[in-house]
């Protein structure tokens, strides 16, 4: 995330200072000498600018193929229950402009996952709860 702060005031020309701040696996915050102390101050004087990749669907494309590469590399079943979970995520997680650019890049995915002889073994529901509760985990998008 790309945080700025405007240092400015009446008396002189403004200056701004742009820092890139990072959480590492630790959950501490990291980044151009930036500590969780000084972090908290700049924070509320902060804009966040939320900006968008030039190519949503490659960008979203590459995403989930890591994912699934790191499923595979740890040996994992990819079943269409993760694939599920793994489209729905990316949609809660999400603008609803980012929508046709996600389920582009997922249906890629699968086709191209298809392709490479990598089976996705459809799981169908035990009985009707089981059905139930995946439609209505489908509508909460």
């Amino acid at each position: 995330m790309l945080m700025s702060k405007d240092m400015g005031s009446n008396s002189k020309p403004s200056t701004s200072i742009n820092k890139t701040i990072t959480a590492n696996g630790n959950g501490i915050i990291e980044g151009d000498g930036a500590t969780v102390e000084s972090l908290s101050n700049i924070v509320n004087e902060c804009i966040v600018v939320l900006t968008y990749p030039p190519d949503l669907h490659n960008d979203f494309r590459r995403s989930m193929q890591n994912m699934v590469e790191m499923m595979l590399k740890h040996n994992s079943n990819i079943d269409w229950d993760f694939m599920e979970e793994l489209v729905f995520c990316y949609l809660n997680l999400n603008d609803k402009k980012c929508y046709k650019f996600i389920l582009s890049a997922f249906v890629d995915l699968v086709v191209d996952l298809h392709q490479n002889d990598i089976k996705i073994p459809m799981k169908f529901p035990n009985n009707v709860r089981d059905h139930k509760r995946s439609m209505r985990t489908r509508h909460n998008v």
